[in-house]
């Protein structure tokens, strides 16, 4: 990744050297530079807060009873995992974090629930209930798309509801696409080694 950048830099300034721009290459590196740290300053603070919120949420028990809610769905995809154990807890917390559409915020919730999954692995290769959830988190089901509405609104953009709409559909097709696929697969998996 690093050298694919290095040379999309390369070519930038080799092109506004070309074109005769290296003045506005200055100004563009500047404010290209401002305007990340604001959008990272402000992405930060909504992560901490709900990051913050999440674990208020763990520490209450919330998140273990919305566990309870989602047992069904959650036992059929993870059957490896004990359903009232904290690797749960967090499975949980990061897929309703990213249903609110906080990506970033369930970044750190997700890390710790693979951390808990490798623990019960104990093998070089991923487990299928570690295939699963990084699927589930790259399909990103997502009901709210919050952090979206957040960057499209700091840019002074409208978000219609036929695009949160739109957002919702696309989600829960890639999210079905990808979990009816997963299943597929773990039940081949499981066939072949029998």
């Amino acid at each position: 990744m690093n050298k694919i950048w290095s040379i999309l830099v390369l070519i930038g300034i080799f092109i506004s050297i070309l074109t005769g721009s290296t003045e506005e290459l200055g100004s563009i590196i500047i404010n290209s530079a401002t305007d990340a740290f604001q959008i990272f300053l402000k992405l930060a603070l909504l992560i901490l807060f709900w990051n913050g919120i999440f674990q208020i949420a763990i520490a209450s028990g919330l998140i273990k009873n919305i566990t309870r809610l989602l047992k069904k769905p959650l036992a059929f995809l993870f059957p490896s995992i004990d359903k009232d154990s904290l690797c749960m807890e967090y499975i949980c917390s990061n897929l309703v974090a990213n249903m609110l559409g906080l990506g970033a915020a369930a970044t750190p919730l997700g890390l710790k629930a693979f951390q808990l999954l490798q623990e019960e692995n104990n093998k070089e290769t991923p487990s299928p209930a570690m295939i699963t959830f990084v699927l589930l988190n790259i399909s990103t089901l997502t009901f709210f798309p919050t952090t979206i509405i957040s960057l499209r609104s700091m840019y002074q953009g409208k978000t219609s509801i036929s695009l949160i709409f739109l957002m919702i559909l696309v989600t829960s097709i890639a999210t079905i696409f990808t979990l009816t696929l997963d299943r597929i697969l773990y039940f081949i998996t499981l066939r072949k080694k029998k």
